[in-house]
């Protein structure tokens, strides 16, 4: 089981962390930082990234603001 900000989502074969997150229903920006495992993941590594079934995804959204 893979959680994504605290959802459970299911795992299939070959499934890659773009896939989980948007199969969790989050949406990425430019100003989303990705943790997986408590590592930091660069936006251009979510399609490549293969996931082993019991990954914790966060997803920290960033404000910025005046």
């Amino acid at each position: 089981m893979i959680t994504v900000n605290g959802k459970k989502i299911d795992f299939h074969a070959e499934m890659t962390l773009a896939e989980a997150i948007k199969q969790a229903g989050e949406v990425l920006d430019a100003m989303t930082i990705v943790f997986m495992d408590n590592k930091v993941l660069h936006h251009d590594q979510l399609e490549n990234e293969r996931l082993q079934g019991c990954e914790n995804i966060k997803l920290l959204k960033i404000v910025s603001g005046g």
